[in-house]
C-alpha cells in the first residue's frame, strides 16, 4: 500500500473526531485524541485523487462527506466516476440521481433513473436483482419531493401494490407516501386507509409511528424556513 493510500483512514479518523460537538471534541482531546474537520476533507479528496489501492474507498466515503456537508453537486462527478469504472453497480446510479434531487436538478434526476430502468428492461449485467418496484419507488419519492401529485401517487400505488414482497422499509414509505398524497389532494378517508396498509406491516415497529399519527392529524407540507 502506497502512503497516500494509507492516509485514508487518518482523514476518515480527522473529520470525525474534527466534527464532534465542541464538548465532546474537548473530552476527546483530554483523552488524547485528536482531528481536525477541514484536514480530514483535504486528506480525502487527495486519497481520491491520487490514491491507488483505497481510491475508490476514498471517492464513496467522499460523497457521503458531500452529502452530510449539503454540498451534493459536488458529489455529482464523483459517481459519475464510479459509474464508469463500476457499470454494474446500479446503487451508484440511484445515489447519483439522489444527488441532482438534492442539488435542485429535476430533470437530470429523472433522466438518471430512467436510465437505471432502461437498464433493467434491457437485462444489464448487475441489475437482474434490482426490482422494477425500487426504481419505481425512487421516482415516485422524487416527484413528490417536487409536489408532482398525480404521477407521484401512480408511481407509489405500483409501489405499495408490491408492498408484501419487497423489504419492509420501502413497503412502508411507499403506502405512506399514497396517504400523504391523498391527505395533499384532500382525498382523506383514501389517505388514512393508506396509513392502516402501511401501518398493517409492521403495527409494533418504530416505522409505524409516523403513518400513525397521521390518522388524526393530517399530512401537511413543511413551510420553507
Amino acid at each position: 500500500m502506497t502512503f497516500i493510500d494509507a492516509r485514508l483512514t487518518k482523514g476518515v479518523h480527522d473529520y470525525i473526531i474534527g466534527s464532534l460537538p465542541f464538548t465532546y471534541k474537548m473530552l476527546g482531546m483530554l483523552a488524547g485524541f485528536h482531528g481536525n474537520r477541514e484536514s480530514g476533507i483535504r486528506t480525502r479528496q487527495e486519497v481520491a485523487a491520487k490514491g491507488r489501492l483505497n481510491r475508490y474507498d476514498a471517492q464513496v466515503f467522499l460523497t457521503v462527506l458531500y452529502r452530510r456537508e449539503h454540498t451534493p453537486a459536488k458529489a455529482i462527478p464523483i459517481f459519475d466516476g464510479l459509474i464508469a469504472r463500476f457499470p454494474r453497480n446500479y446503487l451508484f446510479r440511484i445515489e447519483l440521481a439522489q444527488m441532482y434531487a438534492a442539488s435542485e436538478e429535476k430533470r437530470q434526476a429523472l433522466a438518471v433513473l430512467q436510465k437505471v430502468e432502461d437498464l433493467k428492461k434491457a437485462g444489464a449485467s448487475g441489475y437482474g436483482s434490482l426490482p422494477e418496484e425500487k426504481i419505481a419507488y425512487y421516482k415516485g419519492a422524487l416527484l413528490f419531493r417536487y409536489n408532482d401529485l398525480n404521477p407521484a401517487l401512480a408511481q407509489m400505488k405500483q409501489v405499495a401494490a408490491k408492498s408484501s414482497e419487497l423489504d419492509l422499509n420501502t413497503g412502508m414509505q411507499a403506502w405512506m407516501r399514497v396517504g400523504q398524497i391523498y391527505d395533499l389532494k384532500g382525498q382523506c378517508a383514501e389517505a388514512v386507509n393508506a396509513y392502516k396498509q402501511a401501518i398493517a406491516l409492521a403495527p409494533e415497529s418504530d416505522g409505524a409511528k409516523e403513518p400513525r399519527q397521521y390518522l388524526s392529524s393530517p399530512y401537511r407540507r413543511k413551510e420553507p424556513a
